[in-house]
């Protein structure tokens, strides 16, 4: 009997890794031939691999000949322990404060130089942008969240980010690393972070840390609210008016979005905590019971 050699097992994972690898949020029905142009895989292994993850429950059929990615492969994903625990602890709360601001709230974490939607409750204002639904991706240095996950990253992160540039969504993007540094300093010394239209014009987001039992930061959580055009065309007017009124009139509308959203930040942390304790506790008394045995 042949056994595969390590390199050839390897290239195996890889092409099988490839092939899921070709769906995103913004390709979630691919055909056998899409599959194989986006993942560089000829069509004839394409198609076997799809076959292999059809039965097991990875992917699975869609109309016209298309796949999707399957339940098999989503069950596992939720097992994650960053997931599970942090959005069991989180959703009671996002949707408490959903009903307080009506504005849509974000559950996110960081993974590399990017952001990731955990979860999202939709608030009263026009779609989100997709960045900010389930399972998208997002720009660090554009975003609330992004900010508030910069002021718990690495070097490593940083020069990643500045060696692949900030680039602009909308001309009030911030794109100066320094400047960026100085903003997300300034939001850990106040305990949220804000950007004002920096990734869809008009929408403003305001975030906050989320920590684990340990007071480390494992993710954020965001508001999202669109303006009322009535109100906005009001601040223009001030803003012609009287610059400071403006800036005052802003800077309340922050504050109101604040104010709930840290308050909710703590309570998510305090249940992530309890359950890590909860859960450190269950773990050790089980070990106690085997040793015991």
């Amino acid at each position: 009997m042949s056994i595969p050699s390590p390199a050839s097992d390897r290239s195996v994972v890889e092409r099988t890794l490839s092939v899921l690898g070709a769906f995103d949020t913004g390709n979630v029905r691919l055909t056998v031939s899409e599959i194989s142009r986006r993942s560089g895989i000829p069509v004839a292994t394409a198609y076997r691999i799809v076959a292999k993850l059809l039965s097991w429950g990875a992917l699975e059929r869609a109309e016209h000949n298309r796949y999707t990615i399957g339940l098999r492969l989503w069950e596992i994903a939720l097992l994650a322990p960053r997931h599970s625990d942090l959005r069991s602890a989180a959703v009671p709360h996002m949707f408490e404060l959903r009903a307080m601001t009506r504005s849509a709230v974000l559950l996110s974490v960081r993974d590399g130089n990017e952001g990731i939607c955990l979860e999202s409750v939709s608030g009263t204002a026009r779609p989100l942008h997709r960045s900010w639904s389930r399972g998208h991706r997002f720009p660090l240095h554009a975003t609330a969240c992004g900010r508030v996950l910069l002021a718990a990253a690495d070097d490593l992160t940083w020069e990643e980010i500045h060696t692949l540039g900030l680039g602009p969504h909308t001309p009030r993007t911030v794109t100066d690393p320094a400047v960026l540094r100085g903003l997300v300093e300034q939001g850990r010394r106040q305990g949220f972070a804000v950007c004002d239209g920096e990734l869809l014009d008009g929408v403003v987001e305001v975030a906050a840390p989320l920590y684990d039992a340990d007071g480390t930061a494992v993710g954020a959580v965001g508001l999202v609210t669109d303006r009322d055009r009535t109100a906005h065309d009001r601040d223009r007017t001030a803003h012609d008016r009287d610059r400071t009124a403006h800036d005052r009139d802003r800077t309340a509308h922050v504050h109101d979005l604040a104010r709930p959203l840290l308050t909710a930040a703590g309570r998510i942390s305090r249940s992530l905590a309890l359950r890590t304790r909860t859960e450190g506790q269950h773990h050790s008394s089980t070990d106690n019971q085997r040793s015991r045995t």
